[in-house]
């Protein structure tokens, strides 16, 4: 359970047809399901980074591959992906027809506690939080280790009590690139 997926499909309808198909039009459909594959991930990473990520491990997972003949696979290949997407805790909302899917990932604890204030600790450290101003420099100078150890601790407990506000990212993108992806082959399987 460390990832989400997604399979480019929804060319049910259109099956019979595909399989009477020539050889030729067989592979403009699949360059079509690739297309969608890359519009999917193109625009799952365009809503993601407009989120504020960090340092961009989500969005650099968020990737497609072949999953056979006429199917690719769209995913995002972090452990933490399902909880942004769904948030956590009394914030848990998961996107709309996504439900028995977002299920298995309510109440999943992470690797750790240690992992969690590390990974807070270096962000709160990166992002400068707690440091001083100094006018003089007009820059952030630096931050005490207190300071660092209390902003973690802070940051942390809130995540464990409140949880964090879910950020659709990845299943939205499923409804708009299927029906883009149906209008297209049934324009290419018509002939236009």
């Amino acid at each position: 359970m460390n990832l989400i997926k997604v399979n480019v499909i929804g060319l049910d309808s259109l099956k019979d047809r595909i399989a009477k198909a020539s050889k030729e039009t067989a592979i403009l459909v699949d360059a079509e399901l690739e297309a969608a594959a890359m519009d999917f991930v193109g625009q799952a990473k365009k809503d993601l980074a407009g989120q504020g990520g960090d340092r961009g491990f989500l969005l650099k997972s968020i990737t497609y591959k072949p999953k056979g003949p006429l199917s690719y696979e769209v995913s995002a290949n972090q452990f933490y992906a399902p909880f942004i997407e769904f948030g956590t805790k009394g914030k848990y909302n998961p996107y709309p027809g996504t439900e028995e899917f977002a299920a298995q990932y309510k109440g999943v604890k992470g690797s750790g506690t240690t992992t969690l204030f590390e990974s807070i600790r270096k962000w709160v450290v990166r992002k400068k939080i707690g440091a001083t101003y100094s006018v003089k420099t007009r820059r952030k100078d630096r931050q005490t280790q207190k300071d660092i150890d209390t902003i973690t601790f802070l940051i942390a407990r809130s995540i464990y009590k409140n949880g964090i506000s879910p950020k659709p990212f990845f299943f939205k993108q499923v409804a708009p690139v299927r029906t883009k992806l149906i209008n297209r082959v049934t324009a290419l399987l018509n002939g236009i």
